[in-house]
């Protein structure tokens, strides 16, 4: 028997509708790996400035937060000043708070007894809230001076400070007088300071932070500059403001500061698409509480 043709519906594809096929399969596909392939840069990108703000809202933010609160529950009279800084290349800058206890009382006290310059501890009325390794601020009203320092120990029985610093001696007889007197204020103090570290890691710079005279540690990459910028209440008018410098030169220009003026400077971790970092720089003010007498 003859055999039978087979019907169009039984026939498959053709070499020329597989070739076309092929083709454009293969163009769209090329085109659809364009698409995703930018996509996937443009979110890299995207993700990389997130991220650079990110850390830069929360350097700000912290450092807004310490500074703001520079002098709480401190003396707003005699040479203590809650903020000291350097200005170089990036700058650096120092913060001190008084700490509360619990019921938000202030953390401070006034020495029981004299304390001589070389002596290993002192006797306070209340050693409540106070504790090892703590920051203090010790500070006679009297001669109008103090200093920082940490005790090592607390007798909480017996209300006695251990410590190791020998103390500076701010009356006008010298050592010859005890080095603090009976009345003196103690204040417990959170200490911190800031700056850039550039140097550790070029390819990373970090912003670094230290606390109560311990070594410091990386708080926020991606931070490459620090610039700070401090108004005084001096010079002022509605119409050029207030002075504005770099550092205050000396006590009575720091005790003149009315404003600080932060300039942060962050970039990506890495580089973008277009081969360079995305940076970004932001000014804040903050206003210390106790810096303006």
């Amino acid at each position: 028997m003859p055999s039978t043709p087979p019907s169009n519906a039984n026939r498959g594809f053709s070499l020329v509708e597989l070739l076309v096929a092929t083709t454009v399969m293969s163009a769209v596909l090329a085109a659809a790996g364009v698409f995703f392939v930018a996509a996937r840069t443009t979110i890299t990108d995207q993700i990389l400035r997130i991220e650079t703000l990110q850390g830069l809202r929360a350097a700000m933010d912290e450092m807004v937060r310490d500074l703001r609160l520079g002098g709480a529950c401190l003396p707003m009279v005699g040479d203590f000043v809650t903020i000291d800084a350097t200005n170089s290349g990036t700058d650096r800058i120092f913060t001190r708070t008084g700490l509360v206890r619990p019921n938000e009382t202030c953390v401070s006290t006034t020495l029981a007894s004299p304390v001589n310059a070389s002596a290993t501890s002192m006797t306070v009325a209340n050693a409540s809230g106070f504790t090892p390794n703590m920051r203090i601020y010790l500070w006679d009203s009297n001669a109008t001076s103090g200093e920082v320092l940490n005790i090592t120990t607390v007798n909480a029985s017996t209300n006695v400070l251990g410590k190791t610093t020998t103390l500076t001696c701010p009356h006008e007889g010298g050592c010859n007088t005890p080095a603090y007197n009976t009345g003196a204020a103690v204040y417990a103090v959170d200490e911190r300071y800031y700056y850039v570290d550039t140097t550790s890691n070029p390819s990373l710079p970090v912003l670094m932070l230290g606390v109560n005279g311990a070594t410091a540690t990386p708080f926020a990459f991606g931070i490459e500059n620090l610039q700070i910028q401090y108004e005084l209440n001096r010079n002022c008018d509605t119409s050029n403001g207030c002075d504005v410098v770099d550092l205050p030169a000396n006590d009575t220009e720091w005790s003149l500061v009315n404003q600080i003026y932060l300039t942060l400077s962050a970039r990506s971790r890495t580089v973008t698409s277009s081969g360079q970092y995305y940076r970004v720089s932001r000014t804040v003010s903050a206003k210390p509480r106790n810096l303006l007498q």
